[in-house]
């Protein structure tokens, strides 16, 4: 009997290279349409640009680069974090963006990011800058399918959530729910 592998979100079941997984368009407008950013905007993992494709049509002076550039390298400073990390280093991108960023940090994972102890203990601990909110989306998306640009998707059986973290937070973290019911392709979508 073969099991699930819930990290392999593609129709082969076999990882990514570079945890290449883009964001459909309507996972980042309905996103926007939830949580407000005032100031620019870097896209640190922007792949294809699926993310930076969005925040220029929300009118966000947006800086952006993928691969080319280290990331955790990055000694810029800019006002707003936005992006899908690669998961296998969510951790580090989270950590070195809390360093670079003066405002807002909102980072696209698994919901299950919530949990662990060194996770707990290095960021949700972190009372400087803060995780603010937890954006959850009602059906599982599934991530590493080619875009469409109506932004609809198949569903996948990962949990997926925007984490936003925000230097003038104060209190608990609050949880917002997306509805994505629309953007979830149906049996005549896919025709």
């Amino acid at each position: 009997m073969v099991g699930k592998n819930f990290s392999a979100n593609n129709i082969l079941g076999k990882r990514k290279k570079s945890d290449f997984y883009e964001t459909p368009y309507s996972m980042t407008r309905q996103f926007l349409d939830d949580c407000s950013f005032y100031g620019d905007v870097l896209e640190p993992a922007c792949g294809s640009g699926a993310i930076v494709k969005v925040l220029e049509e929300y009118g966000y002076k947006t800086h952006y680069f993928d691969i080319e550039v280290d990331f955790l390298k990055y000694q810029g400073s800019v006002c707003n974090i936005i992006t899908n990390p690669p998961f296998s280093l969510a951790h580090e991108f989270i950590l070195h963006a809390k360093k670079i960023a003066t405002r807002k940090i909102a980072m696209l994972l698994p919901l299950s990011y919530l949990h662990g102890k060194r996770r707990y203990d290095e960021i949700y601990c972190d009372e400087l800058f803060p995780l603010s909110s937890v954006h959850v989306y009602t059906r599982y998306p599934l991530l590493g399918n080619d875009l469409r640009e109506d932004g609809k998707y198949s569903t996948g059986m990962m949990v997926y959530a925007w984490f936003v973290f925000d230097v003038d937070h104060i209190g608990p973290p609050n949880i917002h729910w997306i509805d994505n019911n629309e953007y979830v392709l149906n049996s005549k979508d896919k025709l």
